[in-house]
């Protein structure tokens, strides 16, 4: 059978198989979030990566597992991120310090332009007032403390992407 439409008119839509079972991508539905973590701690890097897999498969796409903020600042100059779970304390630069390397864009270190407003929460155990205090100075949109509740993590995520 052949279709035929009139000149100026749209195309008509095509239907698949996929479509149909529901499985076609669609402009209406919301890119994941790329995202990256930072942990110097193996242990720290499992469990956070399974917690993203398993409880925010929704929302995220694991991106990037960096163990140190070196890695992670070397990352950010050619990758596009969209959230950064940073733990805090790490060897040679802790998350403070990595957060003020992505914010400044120092020229040794250069990060894409996107990055460097990239929401970043702090993943600690260093979650004290005067620690959060500090890490919004530096520029961090969050703070979720270890051990990591899921409701609690969901909360920082959203309203990190918010803005």
């Amino acid at each position: 059978m052949l279709a035929i439409t009139p000149p100026g008119s749209p195309p008509s839509p095509t239907l698949s198989v996929d479509s149909i079972r529901g499985r076609h991508e669609s402009a209406l539905q919301p890119r994941k979030l790329r995202v990256m973590i930072v942990d110097d701690n193996s242990i720290n890097l499992d469990i956070l990566s399974r917690m993203l897999q398993r409880q925010f498969a929704d929302l995220v796409e694991l991106s990037a597992v960096m163990t140190s903020g070196v890695e992670a600042l070397e990352k950010l100059g050619y990758e596009e991120i969209d959230l950064i779970l940073m733990d805090i304390d790490m060897p040679v630069l802790n998350g403070v310090e990595t957060t003020k390397a992505i914010r400044q864009n120092a020229p040794e270190r250069p990060i894409l332009e996107k990055n460097q407003s990239v929401p970043i929460i702090a993943v600690t155990t260093s979650d004290g007032e005067e620690q959060r205090e500090l890490y919004h100075q530096v520029g961090m949109s969050d703070c979720v403390s270890k051990p990591i509740a899921v409701p609690r993590l969901r909360s920082a995520i959203e309203s990190a992407i918010k803005g």
